[in-house]
C-alpha cells in the first residue's frame, strides 16, 4: 500500500494545436514513461513536463499542491530528408 507521504508524480503533454494529455502516479519512472509516450502521439514540437505533487488536505474539494519540476522534455521537429 502506498501513503502520499512522499507525494505523487503529475504528467503533462501539450502541442502547439492545444492537444495534449496528463496525469498523476505514484512513481517518478512510470511518469516518465508516460510523458514520452504521449509527446511521441503529438505533434512535433510538443513539449511536456513531470512535477511532484502531494495532496491539499486542507481544500474543501479534492486538490493538488504542485511542487519542483522534476523533468522537462520536447519533441523533435523532424525534417523530410530524415
Amino acid at each position: 500500500m502506498r501513503f502520499d507521504s512522499d507525494g505523487f508524480y503529475s504528467w503533462t503533454a501539450a502541442d502547439d494545436e492545444g492537444r495534449g494529455s496528463c496525469g498523476i502516479t505514484g512513481e517518478l519512472e512510470r511518469a516518465a514513461t508516460l510523458l514520452r509516450e504521449a509527446l511521441e502521439s503529438l505533434a512535433p514540437g510538443a513539449t511536456g513536463a513531470v512535477q511532484h505533487v502531494r495532496l491539499d488536505r486542507y481544500a474543501s474539494d479534492p486538490a493538488y499542491i504542485y511542487g519542483a519540476t522534476l523533468l522537462r522534455l520536447r519533441s523533435e521537429k523532424t525534417s523530410a530528408c530524415d
